[in-house]
């Protein structure tokens, strides 16, 4: 029995059309709905009629519809929702280009302002790719998927795709400028059809709907793999990627190192990430110092901070930098950066807030900010988190309940004048360098000589990164201060050029000691408190005892600090809280009692300072690394090699 989709398509018609003489044609005189498209016939060789679709009476009916609603539409907007007026508009726009911009051009003009233009988007297709919206998303996702592997990193909680480029693997996050940039060009070389010179462009609102359903796929669909930034490690082997443009890797073990032209991890490259100097051998760590202002006894410091800026997976102490003018701060701070984590901008602006600190450490291995003048409690407790690890969220939309959260763990680098860590928990994670003036030289000149000398001395560093890592096993720590991993890497270094167990956690430690030494000079409340210690006579332990506020009304009448105190009785008590420990070491408790404890009739928070022995002078104890006698004999008699 034959059906009417085969009437449509020429087939033989059913019985009761060959009622029909061969003179008549099709009609539908219903009142007030348009006519079908007219048919015509044909007798095959069996005698049937079969009917032939007459497309051109279907536009043409089309624009008959069209034509009357934008007459219409002014007085009657509803017209142009009809289920009659878009089926007829997609019929133009589908038949070619000429008819949509025809018929576009005539709506725009004619439609009222209420009604956006855009409204009709879904009837004409996306024409500035050439191809329905949907479709162009379709093509370019299944360009990834067949260029692409599609993965998701649980860490961090992004999806990435590995390109193969000319031979080379490409890994991109999903999303970003550099991924679009290839996923736009790979569509336009992909549409040039028998050799034409141009190829088709895709929308941004394509690749973007693309991107959402990639980010999908790889999540769901996709295996799971770790991307790194700079370093990665993978059992006892660390890798380094060098983001050239051959995405080459150096593999470093115990036993040494050597440049891969492919990495066995996935490593991404940030579109202001630079590249490493391919590494040369043979050449000599103390050509470092030609380049870089460090004085002499904290050479082992920032050499063994370098290295622990090499691993992936320890805590890092924050190297704060500080100098008067003239001591080439920021030309120190650059030439560390370029051989660890060289980037278009290796030095930044402070942070304006916590979320720029994080921000930062989303893109970059290493975090670097330089001519600091000040750190909000803020940013330092920001800073803190980035050296040991930690996260922030903030809401990803206005609109909805989600979060999105930077988790990381990065080697900081900040630069200053006066010393801007104030708060202790930040100077138990820094390594403190103050530099010297020196006698300036042009910066072609030495720009020239650090090019050339650039390659050796980052393989004389990689050299060096591989003897601590062969003797970093037998490495045994007794009581490490707080950042243990890297006291003991620094052991390491040390004991693999040959100087005795414990040389490197004394410098630590003394550096640690002078870092506390100054925050407290800087911090107003600390310095106030030590001068009401040292002033308070007699024999007993108990130097102050009664409420915040007037604690804080004693220490404002010193005309010297008052103007930098806090304002309020609680901004003294955060201050405070932040300088205790500091002032512990130095022989200065401070305790706060509960809330309504009554002191000579007073109310309030009740603040108790005791002094315990005798109570340094904080303004000479910045020389403590200087007594440290026998650590500075064994350091200066195996100086040169460092």
């Amino acid at each position: 029995m034959n059906t009417y989709d085969d009437f449509l398509t020429g087939e033989t018609i059913p019985p009761e059309a060959k009622n029909f003489s061969e003179s008549q044609n099709l009609q539908n005189d219903v009142p007030n709905v348009p006519n079908v498209p007219t048919s015509d016939f044909t007798i095959n060789e069996w005698g049937d009629k079969v009917f032939h679709l007459n497309l051109d009476a279907e536009i043409d009916q089309a624009k008959q519809v069209v034509d009357a609603a934008i007459e219409q539409c002014k007085d009657n907007p509803a017209v142009l929702g009809s289920d009659e007026f878009k089926a007829a508009y997609r019929t133009l726009c589908n038949e070619s280009d000429a008819l949509l911009f025809e018929y576009r051009t005539k709506l725009k003009a004619a439609k009222p302002s209420a009604v956006p233009i855009s409204a009709f988007k879904d009837l004409e297709g996306d024409t500035e790719s050439g191809g329905g919206f949907e479709s162009i998303s379709s093509e370019l996702i299944a360009l990834v998927a067949s260029q692409g592997e599609l993965f998701f990193d649980d860490s961090n909680r992004n999806c990435f795709v590995t390109v193969d480029i000319e031979s080379v693997e490409h890994t991109m996050l999903i999303g970003s400028k550099s991924f679009m940039n290839w996923l736009s060009y790979a569509y336009y070389t992909s549409t040039k059809n028998n050799g034409a010179e141009f190829g088709m462009s895709a929308s941004e609102s394509s690749i973007k709907q693309a991107c959402y359903a990639l980010n999908g796929i790889a999540e769901h669909e996709g295996d799971y793999h770790n991307a790194y930034l700079r370093t990665a490690q993978k059992n006892d082997t660390h890798y380094l990627f060098v983001a050239n443009e051959r995405r080459q890797v150096i593999e470093v073990t115990a036993t040494g190192w050597r440049v891969l032209n492919k990495s066995p991890v996935k490593f991404y490259k940030t579109d202001s990430m630079q590249a490493l100097p391919i590494p040369v051998s043979g050449g000599d760590i103390s050509e470092l110092w030609q380049f870089v202002n460090v004085p002499e006894k904290d050479k082992p410091l920032v050499l063994a901070w370098m290295l622990e800026s090499l691993r992936y997976e320890t805590k890092k102490p924050v190297l704060a930098i500080t100098g008067m003018q003239g001591t080439a701060k920021s030309s120190t701070n650059d030439k560390i950066r370029q051989l660890i984590d060289p980037n278009a901008a290796n030095l930044r602006a402070a942070p304006k807030n916590r979320e720029d600190v994080f921000v930062s450490a989303g893109c970059n291995w290493v975090v670097c900010f330089e001519n600091i003048s000040k750190l909000t409690p803020d940013i330092q407790d920001a800073i803190c988190t980035l050296s040991t690890g930690g996260g922030f969220a903030s809401r990803k939309l206005f609109t909805n309940a989600e979060e999105d959260i930077i988790s990381v763990m990065r080697p900081v680098i900040i630069n200053s004048i006066p010393t801007v860590a104030t708060a202790q928990d930040l100077t138990d994670r820094l390594v403190a360098i103050d530099l010297e003036p020196l006698i300036y030289r042009e910066d072609s000149e030495i720009t020239e000589l650090w090019n050339e000398a650039k390659p050796a001395i980052f393989g004389a560093l990689l050299d060096l990164f591989v003897q601590t890592l062969a003797k970093l096993p037998d490495v045994k720590l007794n009581n490490p201060p707080r950042m243990a991993d890297f006291t003991k890497l620094g052991e390491a270094m040390m004991q693999s050029q040959g100087h005795p167990n414990g040389v490197f956690t004394s410098l630590y430690i003394a550096n640690r000691t002078e870092s506390i030494a100054k925050s407290l000079e800087s911090s107003p409340v600390a310095v106030a408190i030590c001068e009401m210690v040292e002033k308070h006579c007699g024999m007993s332990t108990l130097v102050y005892e009664n409420t915040m506020s007037n604690l804080l009304a004693e220490l404002s009448n010193n005309k010297t600090y008052g103007e930098s105190l806090p304002r309020s009785p609680r901004g003294l008590g955060d201050a405070l809280k932040r300088q205790s420990p500091a002032l512990a070491s130095y022989g200065i408790h401070i305790t706060v009692g509960h809330k309504k404890e009554r002191v000579n009739s007073s109310q309030g928070y009740i603040v108790r300072i005791r002094k315990s022995g005798n109570v340094g002078n904080i303004g000479n104890i910045g020389n403590i690394v200087l007594t440290e006698k026998d650590v500075t004999k064994v350091f200066d008699k195996n100086a040169e090699k460092f």
